[in-house]
């Protein structure tokens, strides 16, 4: 196993506490001690951001791109290193950290690639000696908070289109993935990122993230969290009194609806999989399953059989379909919710066990849940799924939008009369059309309804770079 401490010790170099990151498939193998940042700590490296910044956003777009195409081929040749590395360090399997690493690489040849043709657009006039054309510029400082539970793909979405863009970056990373992160910022360097481009700022949310966001200096707030978090931000950037661009991603009680007459091995497959891949611990992880109650039976004699195959174990151990949740916190929490279920009246169809050992949960499946549930109104983030019954479609599309949030939809149906229906009346950002819940591509733009975001700031796909950028239009008289 590689030695993560020279790595911690060189972009982790913080004043505040002494903090250890640890294995979740275990509790306490310990691998990199460090020190926090403290707001003194946050403080200057917006300061670094503001005084780098000229000189990157005067760069050429073609070379800012050739940087980040630079660094997308270089994670690939290591994405071995790097996908161990995230799932000792976040406890997902090791597929699915491949599959992660490989999305990041992704992101950054596809910014790298945007950015050589980072420009504007020309438009006719009514005056026959008038051009007018619009140009893009960088927008300036920019902070990128990111969560534990994408550790590679979501910071690289959010920095990769600032890069483009010319922006300079503070990128704070969850306390506990730092490792992924400064992992992602070595290769930057190595790639030719200018020195105090991409600021890396390891710290507590209350003391560095509050710093960052509310730093005059940092005209753009892009935040993936949960919703609680993103309402304490969005708040604490309007008393800012200065003009602050915001962009928030948040949580998700996403659900998949299976249909009469749907393909019912095809629901129970992607409500597993959307359910219980990443341990639940995914903003468009499937939280709920509504079922019509012509197939109910059906679906779920499918849905444990399929369970019986989902093996539970740490994530670099072959034929892992599960691994452990990331820290002691969100397994409590996990088990919190599991005992909610249980004492509100929801019928536990499969697992509600805990592990003996390391932070392991079984796969969980509750029926008979309906609204004003815990399991069926709130986040859980774990690996906790509740059957609802619907009678129709029309009450299927009440349920799902029955819930405070909207990132993502899902149906099963071969009745397209059905599907086109779903898409046209339910309340989410993306609509999963026999597929799950999870899963999102590159150049599609991604954006959450409802409590799941804030709705003004798409990210993703070329209307990231809207966010990271602004516009100017010109009006040419010759």
């Amino acid at each position: 196993m590689r030695d993560y401490q020279e790595l911690a010790t060189k972009y982790i170099d913080g004043d505040g506490e002494q903090f250890e990151d640890v294995n979740p498939a275990d509790g306490s193998h310990v691998l990199a001690k460090f020190r926090l940042f403290t707001r003194a700590d946050a403080e200057a490296a917006v300061e670094s951001a503001a005084s780098n910044l000229e000189r990157w956003s005067s760069t050429p777009a073609p070379k800012r791109g050739a940087i980040l195409l630079k660094t997308g081929e270089a994670m690939e040749s290591m994405i071995d290193e790097i996908s161990e590395l995230m799932t000792l360090e976040e406890g997902k399997t090791l597929a699915d950290s491949r599959a992660e690493v490989s999305r990041s690489c992704a992101l950054f040849k596809f910014y790298g690639a945007m950015a050589h043709k980072y420009g504007g657009i020309t438009l006719p006039s009514a005056d026959p000696r008038t051009r007018i054309m619009t140009v893009r510029e960088p927008l300036g400082v920019v902070a990128a908070i990111t969560p534990w539970n994408f550790p590679s793909s979501i910071p690289a979405w959010k920095i990769a289109p600032a890069l483009a863009a010319g922006d300079s970056v503070v990128f704070k990373p969850a306390t506990k993935t730092p490792l992924v992160a400064a992992k992602m910022a070595e290769t930057l360097d190595a790639a030719g990122l200018p020195d105090g481009v991409l600021n890396l700022v390891v710290g507590r949310g209350g003391e560095v993230g509050d710093t960052i966001v509310k730093h005059e200096d940092v005209v753009a707030v892009s935040l993936t969290g949960s919703t609680g978090v993103g309402v304490q931000v969005g708040q604490r950037v309007a008393s800012k009194g200065v003009m602050t661009r915001v962009q928030l991603e948040l949580g998700g009680k996403n659900a998949l609806y299976v249909d009469a007459g749907a393909d019912l091995a095809l629901g129970a497959d992607l409500a597993v999989r959307g359910a219980f891949g990443l341990t639940g611990q995914s903003c468009t992880a499937t939280s709920r399953l509504i079922v019509h109650r012509d197939v109910e039976d059906g679906l779920k004699t499918r849905l444990i059989e399929r369970l019986k195959t989902w093996k539970v174990g740490p994530g670099l151990q072959p034929g892992v379909s599960m691994g452990p949740v990331v820290d002691q916190n969100q397994y409590q929490k996990d088990v919190e919710y599991i005992r909610a279920g249980k004492d509100e009246g929801g019928k536990l169809l499969h697992g509600g066990g805990e592990g003996s050992q390391g932070l392991f949960l079984e796969p969980t499946v509750f029926a008979d849940v309906s609204p004003g549930m815990t399991i069926f109104d709130e986040e859980i983030f774990g690996p906790v799924l509740s059957l609802t019954t619907a009678e129709s479609l029309e009450n299927a599309i009440e349920l799902v939008n029955s819930v405070e949030y909207g990132h993502t939809a899902g149906i099963v149906s071969r009745d397209y009369n059905h599907i086109n229906s779903f898409i046209d009346s339910v309340e989410a950002g993306v609509i999963k059309v026999n597929k799950p819940t999870v899963g999102l591509e590159l150049q599609a733009p991604f954006g959450g309804f409802k409590k799941s975001g804030a709705g003004t700031w798409k990210e993703l796909g070329e209307e990231a770079l809207e966010f990271y950028s602004r516009g100017k239009t010109i009006y040419l008289g010759y």
